[in-house]
């Protein structure tokens, strides 16, 4: 099994270095000088919210005055790793300014929070302590350790099932457990792995039987027995799903109980094979919806929670495709979800969107608002406060170790310090990756020692190529890495060189075209409209839509000659501007394939809620017909796909035509 590295031991460079500098320059740094709810104050002050800052997406009550709490600690989360990888005081100072006053701030029993929170919804506190984690591995700052382990240590874990919250709320104070069990690897006291087992195995007890539960309330999914089940998922919340499911992964590091193991696995590879959407993310729209549509899309919470949830598969199985699959997440879903400065961001995000509105959303839950422009939002500010984890996490755990194994789990430009076999080693890795399939890293040592160094084989690498000293070596594999068992010496060098290929994808209905790890997608040009400021009117980050002004009503056949353009990058690949990558693919224009202009249309405001008919002018991206008859082809002509993390309007998703 592996761990984390300590965050004091790793440094972003080259490429990762600036994206987290754009965070910071963006919403990672500023959000709070935005508007609500990050201009707020909630865990740095121990009063209770007042009524006008406990909402819900409109919903005003003192029983949802919770949720600006796990809205700010996402946000807090992602400041502290963005601000520790780059050794950054501006970020490090303002997290440290909402992490170290609520230590201050704690009961005299331990808790730490605001009172109206004592004993009941617990879940924020999963959300927050992370940022807990991230600070002490940072700087081992024993104020930290000693105020979480007073928190947990003045209740059982158990006891927060007593609360009677929503069930769809109350079951994620399971969720406690990932702070619980860190802190029994930190300490070694057992009454945290008992009360985490306890816990857990209440929660089971409670959840696994869903006969008197409402459609939006079924828990059985994420429960033990659901989990190893091989029916399909589709019943629950994609946030709650991954943070959930991912409990028994870390459970198994502690217990050695195979049967939390095999769970975990099933759970999400069940979820892998019934929603999986082409750019890399299970479709949560907010619940899981499956995957046969080109509508299909996720909320960008479930890229920061689904890839943090396949790292700690990764720690217990040490399988590589689950490296695979976060890099597909983190790269596409994910970068495709915020624009090139990080100013804006989407609440849902889709492979295929035409049009990026304040009225484009197509799917029944809200559809026809605003959920889909790119912009920080108030109604609803989870997914704007968690889009500041995906990158530092993806960094920061793309290097894991054991006790006798390093291993480069997803590849970044970094450089780490840690210790290996009781022995110092630093490495620097330089790369593009995955903008360019070739890595180099560089090794640092005191003297030279052997231990084992492992490199993940990516599943698309159809040659892969290792060098060292500028030597070409041949490589032993076990699980999906290069393993090197060897006496390395200070100065040593190492090089791997990926070979991809262009590949055609089926899937909803439509082909997509990848290489590598990057999906690729047709860039629309756009005509952006400021629609308006936030409550603090900070002009630096306007809310906006954005229209199509170039045609993308283009079909393509799967027996297409792709041609690959390795043009020129910059240090800033992620950005169109700074990209020049591309695929030529030939295409047909097609006929009848435009923009959704309704008037009247029917939407649902839960996500498993009754629909109703709604009177109002909205404009939706069209999903990609099933079959494409001749009567439909208008001309031949060739077109340009750009990576789709350089993309706002896209199509990634191309109506197929089967034969002509």
């Amino acid at each position: 099994m592996f761990d984390e590295l300590d965050f004091k031991d790793i440094k972003a460079i080259g490429w990762a270095r600036d994206y987290l500098l754009n965070q910071k320059d963006g919403l990672t740094g500023h959000i709070h000088e935005v508007g609500e709810p990050f201009s707020l104050k909630t865990w740095e002050q121990k009063e209770n919210p007042k009524p006008e800052q406990a909402f819900l997406g409109g919903i005003n009550s003192i029983d949802d005055s919770w949720v600006p709490f796990e809205q700010n600690g996402y946000w807090i989360d992602g400041l502290i790793r963005c601000g520790r990888l780059l050794d950054d005081d501006y970020l490090i100072n303002l997290a440290k300014s909402k992490i170290y006053p609520s230590i201050m701030n704690a009961d005299d029993d331990g808790f730490i929070g605001p009172h109206f929170m004592k004993n009941k919804l617990s879940w924020p506190h999963a959300v927050y302590f992370r940022s807990f984690i991230c600070e002490y591995t940072a700087t081992k700052d024993e104020r930290i350790l000693d105020a979480l382990k007073r928190h947990f240590l003045r209740r059982p874990l158990k006891d927060a099932f007593l609360n009677k919250d929503l069930r769809i709320i109350s079951v994620r104070n399971v969720a406690d457990i990932e702070i619980a069990l860190w802190l029994y690897k930190e300490t070694k006291d057992q009454r945290f792995l008992q009360m985490s087992i306890e816990s857990y195995d209440t929660f089971n007890r409670m959840f696994q039987d869903d006969k008197e539960a409402s459609l939006i309330d079924k828990m059985h999914d994420i429960t033990l027995k659901g989990m190893k089940s091989n029916a399909k998922v589709r019943n629950n919340h994609g946030v709650t799903y991954c943070e959930i499911c991912k409990l028994a992964a870390i459970l198994y590091k502690y217990t050695g109980n195979n049967e939390y193991k095999k769970a975990a696995i099933k759970a999400f590879d069940k979820a892998y094979r019934d929603n999986m959407i082409v750019d890399g993310v299970i479709s949560s729209s907010e619940y899981l919806n499956g995957n046969e549509s080109s509508h299909a899309m996720h909320e960008t919470c479930v890229v920061s929670d689904f890839t943090w949830a396949l790292g700690y598969l990764f720690m217990i199985t040490g399988d590589s495709k689950y490296g695979d699959w976060i890099e597909n997440a983190i790269f596409n879903a994910g970068l495709g979800s915020v624009d090139d400065d990080f100013r804006g961001e989407q609440y849902f995000s889709c492979p295929n969107q035409v049009v990026a509105a304040d009225d484009s959303n197509h799917l029944p839950f809200f559809r026809g608002e605003e959920w889909m422009s790119y912009a920080p939002k108030k109604f609803l500010a989870c997914c704007a406060g968690n889009v500041h984890r995906f990158m530092p996490n993806y960094i920061y755990r793309s290097w894991m170790k054991s006790d006798d194994k390093l291993v480069c789990f997803m590849y970044s430009p970094t450089v780490i310090n840690t210790i290996v076999k009781n022995e110092r080693v630093s490495i620097k890795e330089e790369t593009l990756y995955p903008f360019k399939d070739n890595v180099k890293f560089t090794i640092n040592l005191d003297k030279s020692y052997r231990f084992s160094l492992l490199f993940r084989k990516p599943s698309w690498s159809i040659s892969t190529y290792l060098y060292i000293n500028n030597e070409k070596q041949t490589f032993n594999m076990k699980n999906g890495f290069i393993v090197l068992d060897r006496l390395f010496n200070d100065g040593d060098t190492i090089e791997i060189q990926f070979q991809s290929k262009i590949e055609f994808i089926e899937n909803a209905h439509g082909i997509s075209v990848k290489k590598g790890p990057l999906l690729y997608s047709l860039k629309i040009d756009e005509k952006k409209v400021i629609n308006g400021y936030r409550e603090l009117n900070n002009c630096l980050f306007p809310h906006y839509s954005l229209y199509p002004s170039s045609k993308w009503n283009y079909a393509i056949q799967k027996d297409s000659r792709p041609i690959f353009n390795d043009g020129l990058l910059s240090n800033k690949p992620w950005t169109s501007s700074n990209n020049g990558i591309s695929i030529n693919v030939d295409a047909f224009e097609i006929k009848n394939y435009s923009l959704l202009r309704v008037s009247h249309f029917k939407k649902r405001n839960l996500p498993r809620g009754p629909l109703y008919e709604v009177n109002k002018k909205a404009v939706f991206t069209p999903s990609v017909p099933k079959k494409i008859t001749k009567d439909r082809i208008k001309c031949k002509t060739n077109i340009t796909l750009v990576p789709y993390c350089t993309t706002r309007l896209r199509i990634a998703i191309f109506p197929l035509i089967k034969d002509i």
